[in-house]
């Protein structure tokens, strides 16, 4: 907003410089962005007149919290607080409600949830001229061009009081009525500056008995603006709600004074105040007759709020030793009404809807009384640099799938139609309201199609060997349309894992199914996982053979597989890329309270191969099972070595060679010593299973 400083000087007996009431200004949160001045050319240009005055002007930048900044009364009584120089106001004598305007205006509110008060005064027999030179030079300065002396007069009183006013040609008025009400959807209105609108429901006009007239706080309609004709005046100064004023102002594209001021909170108490003003200027300055009385429709009176303020709790806020008694010239200062007591009972001006708790007040205090006042201290505690266990859990995953050679990316959660298509969940996807494009409409149900795009925009410049993981949100909603916000961890691995190594075959170790299980199963166990185990499962994105769900515990918390032949070929991907995809929120409910410790062991361990012939329909998960059971603790680890099937067996039998690992805690082990535990486990393994020992 544009101050200018004489205008400012009305209300503020200033007593120092102006560089000095910037700085205060500033440091009290309403910033002074420039001190500037209009020069004589540019005053005539903009409709002014040469008065040999250099007058500064205070550009200040004002916080949308904050409407009464947008007035020079509330500059100046903010000023007042912060400088202690004296505040004046001028006293308005507000006339009695009704009287002779009764009986020539009806004034009706439809719409009390968007109109909180609508005052009207009538004007009589005015003269439209030109406004007097003082009158517009101040609005020149201010920011705003001249037009009559009654626009002029509604405009003036919008920046003193920061209450927007609209004047209407009162004959132009059908039935002498004013009707606040919602748009009927589709109504249309031309305003004053030309522009047709078509209205929706949920924005407010003013209407008179037969149509809207103007579009409540944001422009008046060209069939009733004061022209060179007019003689009557209808004068408007209404209270409308905030939100409302900024939804239409935002769908219409039409940004004015008013709807600034509207938007950011009008003060509901000066309503009338500022209405008397603007007609007792036009008595002045148009030679006109105010018809008695004044019209205040006021549906919903609200008493002002008192908030309760604890002394100590404001000085342990602020780190001070204040006394009640500063505290309390502190908001006098602000003209807060205060009463004093065990604790302070705040009375909340109009002119201050910003102020709603305690700490709200402990604010105006602190900003009053000088931030530079306050006291430089570290904290006591840790205060940042702490994250939640997710975060915590999540940076552990992520550390082990980078030590598992994994390369971390970020993709964007706003993905398009196609990728959604390919992760089977298009009824699960939410769509964005407003896209920029088509490629962002929609939000992410899965990270692993972002993650296949990585891939073939890498594969397109030449990079063909690649291990990529991401852990991100994903957004799905369910058949009740609730929305469901979770965590992810994917990876996606193509092409080899040893290229560039000279003395190994480049395909010795290509992606592929049993590549992706292990990375998942080394992720796992060094986030503190046990019993991680994989079962068949189908996936529209994966092989249908190649691919399982992973389990933790025996509860499924992801999928892992081969991308399926015809996605891979829809997408003109290279390779036999492998995806696996891990609901974090699922995994971190299994994870256990308490982690096993086991120490370094002190004594090596003795390994045996063994190979055993059985049915094929055995799984190997039985035959682990049978030999740790039989070989009990002694038995640290089995593993497989080799698979046979051929001719040297029977054609329904394959051959098993296992890697067995013995270990004591107490001594160094000899053959010996596992002799009786490997005939044990050769025993179990021919009862229990049909096993032999093979040669």
């Amino acid at each position: 907003m544009r101050v200018p400083v004489d205008w400012l000087g009305e209300y503020l007996n200033i007593a120092g410089s102006i560089e000095e009431l910037a700085e205060r200004l500033t440091m009290a949160g309403l910033e002074v962005e420039e001190i500037t001045a209009v020069t004589p050319d540019e005053l005539v240009k903009m409709g002014g007149v040469p008065d040999g005055s250099s007058s500064p002007i205070l550009v200040t930048k004002v916080t949308p919290n904050r409407g009464d900044w947008l007035s020079i009364i509330g500059v100046a009584r903010e000023a007042s607080a912060c400088t202690k120089w004296p505040f004046t106001v001028k006293n308005i004598t507000i006339p009695n409600q009704n009287n002779q305007i009764s009986e020539q205006v009806e004034i009706r509110i439809d719409a009390p949830d968007l109109c909180r008060r609508y005052v009207a005064m009538l004007i009589r027999d005015v003269a439209i001229k030109e406004s007097p030179d003082w009158m517009k030079n101040r609005l020149v300065r201010a920011g705003m061009r001249p037009i009559n002396n009654i626009v002029d007069v509604t405009n003036y009183v919008m920046l003193e009081y920061g209450q927007p006013l609209h004047a209407f040609d009162y004959d132009l008025l059908s039935g002498s009525k004013i009707i606040v009400r919602r748009a009927k959807q589709g109504e249309k209105i031309v305003l004053i500056d030309g522009t047709q609108c078509e209205l929706e429901e949920e924005m407010m006009v003013i209407a008179d008995a037969e149509r809207a007239v103007a579009i409540a706080g944001v422009m008046g309609g060209a069939d009733t603006e004061v022209n060179e004709k007019t003689t009557n005046v209808l004068l408007e100064s209404a209270n409308f709600n905030p939100v409302s004023i900024r939804r239409t102002s935002k769908a219409l594209g039409i940004s004015t004074e008013a709807s600034y001021r509207f938007e950011r909170s009008v003060d509901i108490g000066i309503t009338d105040e500022a209405a008397v003003r603007a007609a007792e200027l036009m008595q002045e300055l148009a030679d006109a007759q105010i018809v008695q009385g004044i019209i205040d429709v006021f549906p919903g009176k609200v008493q002002p709020s008192v908030i309760e303020v604890r002394p100590n709790r404001t000085n342990k806020v602020l780190g001070l030793t204040l006394e009640p008694s500063e505290m309390i010239e502190c908001l006098k200062r602000l003209k807060i009404p205060v009463e004093e007591g065990e604790s302070l009972k705040v009375t909340v001006p109009s002119w201050r809807p910003d102020i709603t708790s305690e700490i709200d007040v402990i604010e105006e205090i602190a900003r009053i009384h000088g931030y530079e006042h306050l006291p430089e201290t570290l904290p006591c505690v840790h205060v940042q640099g702490k994250d939640s266990n997710e975060g915590r859990f999540c940076e552990k995953l992520r550390q082990a799938l980078m030590s598992c050679g994994l390369q971390e990316v970020l993709t964007h959660s706003l993905t398009d139609p196609a990728s959604i298509e390919i992760s089977g969940l298009e009824e699960q996807a939410i769509s964005i309201r407003n896209p920029l494009s088509e490629d962002t409409s929609k939000l992410r149900t899965m990270l692993s199609p972002n993650l296949m795009q990585t891939v073939l925009r890498n594969q397109a410049v030449g990079i063909r060997d690649m291990g990529l993981f991401e852990i991100g949100k994903v957004y799905l909603k369910d058949g009740s349309g609730t929305i469901r916000e979770s965590r992810s961890a994917a990876g996606i691995l193509v092409g080899s894992q040893w290229d560039g190594v000279w003395n190994l075959d480049r395909s010795a170790l290509m992606a592929d199914y049993y590549w992706g299980r292990g990375i998942v199963e080394s992720a796992l166990e060094r986030v503190g996982f046990k019993k991680i185990s994989f079962i068949r499962a189908t996936h529209p994105m994966l092989h249908k053979t190649r691919s399982a769900a992973i389990l933790v515990y025996g509860e499924e918390i992801g999928w892992l597989g081969e991308v399926a032949p015809d996605v891979t070929a829809k997408l003109d991907m290279r390779g036999r890329p492998v995806i696996f995809e891990i609901n974090i929120d699922e995994l971190i409910k299994l994870t256990p309270e308490d982690v096993e410790y086991r120490p370094v062991p002190r004594f090596p361990a003795l390994y045996i191969n063994l190979a055993f012939v059985l049915q094929k329909d055995v799984p190997y998960e039985s035959v682990e099972r049978v030999v740790k059971s039989a070989g009990g603790s002694i038995v640290e680890d089995v593993g497989l070595v080799d698979v046979y099937t051929g001719q040297q067996i029977g054609h329904d039998e394959r051959s098993l060679t296992l890697a067995i690992a013995f270990r004591s805690e107490e001594r160094t082990l000899k053959d010996e010593d596992v002799k009786e535990i490997v005939e044990s486990i050769k025993s179990r393994l021919n009862s229990e299973l049909g096993a032999r020992l093979r040669g």
